[in-house]
């Protein structure tokens, strides 16, 4: 094998060399990361009550200047902003194992139909994965089946997460229909 004389390279051909091995050796880190990236499947119920009595899961911070909620509903709650800290427990039952809760706000964000956008902290407070969090964000008109959001990173075992989390609407009930019990499966990566 014929031995390569470094100095008959000129500096651009050394560049251009030294860019190759670079970016073969990321390119190949980044093999070994995909190999090791892991998924990891949870489920959970959130139970939204904003008219319940005296401790509602969510109230609104600012709302739209209409004469009753009926005004507002027809007007698409365009402009309303609610913050919520509802519980997340195993089953559809509120005196299942609480799993954590979910904390932030909710915005109506469309003048055609009812859109929501919601950016919330869903705290981990039992099982393996207690004491991190998950952050969730996205909007989607709220009559559809499925709602999905994106999961964008978090604390403890859930730092760097990405991810999906699809919202189904399991029941809802109290005045105007307005509580709920909402089935969330998060897909994560990290």
């Amino acid at each position: 094998m014929e031995k390569v004389n470094i100095e008959k390279f000129n500096r651009q051909q050394l560049l251009l060399l030294a860019l190759g091995a670079k970016t073969l050796l990321l390119f190949l880190l980044g093999q070994l990361l995909n190999v090791v990236e892991a998924k990891i499947e949870l489920q959970w119920y959130m139970h939204d009550t904003p008219f319940n009595g005296p401790t509602p899961s969510s109230i609104p911070v600012t709302i739209y200047n209409a004469s009753d909620f009926q005004e507002q509903v027809s007007s698409f709650l365009f402009g309303q902003i609610y913050v919520f800290d509802d519980p997340l427990t195993e089953t559809t039952s509120l005196d299942s194992q609480l799993i954590g809760r979910a904390r932030g706000l909710v915005s109506y964000v469309s003048q055609e139909e009812i859109v929501s956008f919601v950016s919330y902290t869903v705290t981990i407070q039992s099982g393996s994965y207690k004491g991190s969090t998950l952050n969730v964000q996205g909007a989607a008109p709220v009559n559809t089946s499925i709602r999905f959001y994106s999961i964008n990173g978090g604390t403890g075992a859930f730092v760097c997460a990405r991810g999906v989390l699809a919202e189904k609407i399991v029941t809802l009930f109290g005045p105007l229909n307005a509580s709920a019990i909402l089935s969330h499966e998060a897909s994560l990566y990290m």
